[in-house]
């Protein structure tokens, strides 16, 4: 089975016969290059290929140049060679010292090389030096550049490393700027300078990496090895880093005996590469949801529950969320817009809406029915589930209504009345009118057990039954029962896709966590695949229009099931964190989950997170752009867009 993991996710691994001396992406070649020990060169595609060039090439680096088709090959010692797109020398300076490092100007078409005791500005047109500084610096030997283009108030400026020591170099001027020798204990690993938040960011073996502001200021220190930026260490992790927000977004490990020496992308940021001892491998950023918008609510709080209103275009999707104790939330999926809100006095256990006659409806532990519009419904007994059964006898006419009730209320939310909803009691299921809390119908259900979960089709309870009604809404007493089917264990979460009841079962003690299919019409069952979910399950549900079921678990794994109950293709999503409970919307390929995203700092935020969706082997390998979160006690509400497959 094939697993979808979101975030970093490994292309692919090539072994080397000799090891990497230095590894970057060209334009030009639309590849990898990378430059091997022995002198050989080995280019890498896009499509996964790996191609042995003829070429022999004694350079220690290669850096692109701005000149379409060109690249500069560097080092040892004072060699500074202009390259083709082919790897043929085109041209050789004859001015070079000594050259350790090299990089491109960002505004220019100039680079900047630093060595032993020199900083030099070339002109690749020309292929001469343009400024040489030598000047303070005839004790160093630079191994790490980062070069900071200009500013209004600024010159074009080069960081320079030394050992402990960062220098700063003014490259318009040609001169140094001050030595900052107190930055790190240890050596400085490496540097990359970030000209948006206009910050140099240093790693050292101190095990940490460090960000500067523009007056040497510290802003934030991170420790994470055992040692959007990535960053690689001894502990074979490649870490990815939120630098505006002080913290570690994602830990891989490159199952390698041998650490990442070097890492390096491309400019658009959508593929890097990594190199060891042992090889290189090919990265990308695999983006499965993306921010979709901010809830509020207690800090801290899990999203309970999440619905999705069933109606099909020209309505509108809803989104209605229980979180906490007693917050709920009403969301426009489309633009994530909170439409509406309240705070109960009481804890609610469970709501639901109803989007054709606008009304939202909430069930407390006291056995209360609240309405949006403060009107209590009181129920006789105790409660614990409630569902509203929406039932349009002629659909143009209760479009027609809504649109007038559009209409008439212009953007408040004044609710109106609604036909009926089902109620769960003590082994009983009750239907009740929603105006007033009257009791229409109350039937026997579970032997007196407490019913545990009730779904537009089957409900069940603690007696290990399930139990089938038919609903007829003319009547006043509108069910009935017709079929109680004994399961052996208590289901945990259970969805119907026509006649085909799916049901959890799991067994913590034995490790077995089980998906099981029923027939309704024979009442035979399917035998549980042996692939899927291995930690317990936290919710499932149906998505009737691509016939598939979807399930979740404590393993942050979504697993989507067909009608024979077996994986899709045996492919699954890994998620980042823990699935709390989901729900589908039914008509615009959306499936809506609540998560804990990982605790690293204090407080807590509530979030809405679009996936786009991805059964497609296509669409999920296609490179993407990594967004960063900040990683609080999250509670999110996911969107995953369900392609058919």
């Amino acid at each position: 089975q094939h697993v979808f993991t979101h975030g970093l996710h490994r292309l692919q691994h090539f072994s080397c016969d000799s090891p990497v001396r230095f590894m970057m992406y060209s334009e030009a070649a639309a590849a990898f290059i990378s430059l091997h020990s022995d002198n050989t060169v080995c280019l890498y595609k896009a499509d996964g290929n790996k191609q042995t060039s003829l070429a022999q090439l004694p350079f220690m680096g290669l850096t692109a140049t701005k000149i379409p088709g060109s690249l500069v090959g560097w080092g040892p010692g004072p060699v500074f060679t202009l390259l083709d797109s082919e790897l043929r020398s085109m041209d050789a300076a004859h001015d070079a010292l000594d050259i350790r490092v090299c990089q491109a100007a960002e505004h220019s078409t100039e680079l900047v090389t630093a060595g032993e005791g020199n900083v030099c500005v070339w002109s690749v047109m020309l292929m001469r030096c343009k400024v040489k500084i030598q000047e303070e610096l005839q004790h160093s030997t630079f191994t790490q550049m980062a070069l900071a283009p200009p500013r209004s108030d600024r010159p074009h400026r080069a960081f320079v490393v030394c050992g402990q020591v960062v220098t700063l170099v003014d490259l318009d001027a040609g001169k140094v700027l001050e030595h900052k020798r107190d930055l790190c204990s240890r050596d400085i690993t490496a540097m990359v300078y970030c000209s948006q938040l206009d910050c140099l960011i240093t790693a050292s073996q101190e095990l940490s990496i460090r960000i500067w502001g523009p007056d040497w200021e510290l802003r934030v220190a991170f420790v994470g090895h055992n040692g959007m930026l990535l960053s690689a260490s001894v502990d074979c992790t490649i870490r990815c880093w939120n630098v505006e927000k002080g913290d570690v977004v994602e830990c891989v490990h490159t199952e390698q005996k041998n650490p990442a020496l070097c890492i390096g992308g491309t400019k658009k940021g959508d593929t890097f590469f990594s190199f060891s001892q042992q090889g290189v491998d090919v990265w990308t950023f695999r983006t499965l949801y993306t921010l979709h918008c901010k809830l509020k609510g207690d800090e801290g709080a899990p999203l309970r529950q999440i619905l999705a209103s069933p109606f099909p275009a020209p309505y509108p999707t809803r989104v209605l969320c229980v979180s906490g104790y007693s917050d709920i939330m009403l969301v426009a999926a489309e633009t994530g817009a909170v439409l509406t809100s309240f705070k109960a006095e009481q804890t609610i256990l469970c709501a639901d809406y109803c989007l054709q006659k606008e009304i939202l409806l909430a069930l407390t532990d006291t056995g209360t029915v609240l309405q949006d519009d403060a009107q209590n419904l009181p129920i006789p007994g105790p409660a614990f589930c409630l569902i509203l059964y929406s039932y349009l006898a002629e659909t143009q006419g209760a479009l027609e209504e809504w649109r007038s009730l559009q209409e008439r209320r212009g953007c408040t939310f004044c609710l109106l009345l609604n036909k009926i909803y089902v109620n769960i009691l003590w082994g009983c299921v009750s239907v009740l009118k929603i105006d007033n809390g009257k009791v229409l119908q109350r039937m026997p259900a579970h032997n007196g057990q407490r019913v545990t979960a009730l779904q537009v089709y089957p409900e069940n309870g603690e007696d290990m039954t399930v139990v089938v009604w038919k609903v007829n809404p003319y009547v006043q007493e509108c069910l009935t029962q017709q079929l109680s089917l004994h399961c052996g264990q208590s289901p945990v979460y259970l969805a119907a896709l026509g006649p085909k009841l799916a049901l959890t079962f799991q067994e913590p003690n034995s490790g077995t966590y089980n998906l099981r299919h029923f027939n309704l019409l024979n009442q035979s069952q399917k035998c549980p695949p042996k692939e899927g979910h291995s930690d317990p399950f936290t919710g499932l549900c149906v998505c009737p229009d691509l016939e598939v079921f979807v399930s979740s678990s404590l393993d942050g794994l979504v697993c989507i099931w067909n009608e024979e109950n077996h994986l899709i293709r045996l492919e699954m999503l890994q998620l980042n964190a823990v699935p709390e409970c989901l729900a589908y919307s039914g008509f615009g390929g959306e499936l809506f989950l609540a998560f804990t995203l990982p605790l690293t700092h204090c407080g807590s935020l509530k979030l809405a997170h679009q996936l786009k969706g991805l059964m497609e082997r296509s669409c999920l390998d296609s490179p993407n752009t990594i967004l960063i979160y900040k990683r609080l006690s999250q509670k999110i509400a996911i969107f995953l867009k369900v392609a058919s497959a």
